[in-house]
């Protein structure tokens, strides 16, 4: 049952780090080795963390969930999350109960620590986006070390982490990038997953005002009765990606508020499905294969068809 916290055998992946940085937009990508690690199957708990990235001496972390049998394989299909909390709060801990779902079905998992308004003394959203395309940068760059298949980066994010997962899928403009990005290197992620995305920012970093063709497949959530997003606005987001020939799901929970797909509650329903639907659309889309490995708790309600709206 992958949400019952157990303790993991953990180990650090080395981190080569410069001396002291210039500014807040320098920063050296750590190069890093994969050591031999024993995944914590089953528990809500990262097996170790990566440093993606060091801004003014401190560095950015990923808590890093390692798939049954990573030791031995490749490549793996790779979930990267972006916390919500208005771009001045939250934690990467948030999203620990789907990272352990998607380390049960094979990926390599991944919650991202940002830079914040107050904690970090940064323009926001601006300093985020830079952030989070340096964290799938990283990932690529050191895919054979990490055993990522980069081909196969999922991206995901709540509230404002669904700004910046969108972000990375969709604002291309120079000023978004870190300026020692290898911008050879594309942080464009393969499939995005989106819950309750607040897109309201300023103009040029909201992905709605840059829908074009050929952007990756995403699948979008929110409640009827979230207070801070209108189900209208996302509707008109989700059919402007189908007009544009995108593939695009949209789905509206009853009943469900602003963060209703969060996992911190093991009885949150809105939290399992979601995840089986996001199942489902990797696996049409390519990115995963075989069977569900979900598991509701007994006596958590299953949401039937009349429970939420679906727009395909």
């Amino acid at each position: 049952f992958f949400f019952i916290p157990m303790m993991p055998n953990t180990a650090l992946f080395p981190n080569g780090k410069s001396g002291p940085l210039a500014d807040s937009s320098s920063y050296q990508q750590a190069p890093c080795a994969a050591l031999a690690i024993k995944p914590a199957a089953g528990a809500n708990i990262p097996d170790t963390t990566w440093t993606y990235k060091s801004v003014n001496e401190k560095d950015l972390q990923m808590s890093v969930f390692l798939p049954g049998g990573y030791e031995q394989g490749t490549r793996f299909p790779t979930f990267v999350v972006f916390h919500g909390g208005s771009w001045t709060g939250g934690e990467a801990s948030w999203h620990y109960a789907d990272c352990a779902y998607w380390r049960s079905r094979g990926m390599v998992a991944v919650s991202v620590d940002y830079r914040l308004k107050e904690r970090d003394k940064v323009e926001v959203p601006l300093a985020c986006v830079k952030d989070a395309k340096s964290a799938i940068r990283f990932l690529r760059t050191n895919a054979t070390a990490l055993k990522i298949d980069t081909d196969k980066i999922v991206v995901a994010g709540a509230s404002a982490g669904g700004q910046l997962a969108a972000a990375t899928a969709m604002i291309d403009a120079p000023t978004t990038n870190d300026d020692q990005d290898d911008l050879a290197i594309s942080s464009r992620p393969n499939a995005v997953i989106l819950c309750n995305p607040y897109f309201r920012c300023r103009k040029d970093l909201s992905p709605p005002n840059f829908i074009t063709k050929e952007l990756p497949p995403m699948i979008t959530f929110l409640g009827d009765q979230d207070r801070a997003i209108k189900v209208d606005d996302l509707l008109a987001f989700h059919e402007a990606l189908r007009k544009e020939g995108n593939a695009s799901e949209y789905y509206v929970g009853k009943g469900g508020k602003h963060g209703f797909c969060n996992g911190r509650d093991p009885r949150n329903r809105f939290f399992y499905w979601s995840v089986l639907l996001e199942d489902r659309f990797l696996v049409k889309h390519g990115i995963l294969k075989g069977e569900l490995t979900l598991k509701v708790p007994n006596g958590v309600a299953t949401l039937s068809e009349k429970d939420y709206d679906a727009y395909k």
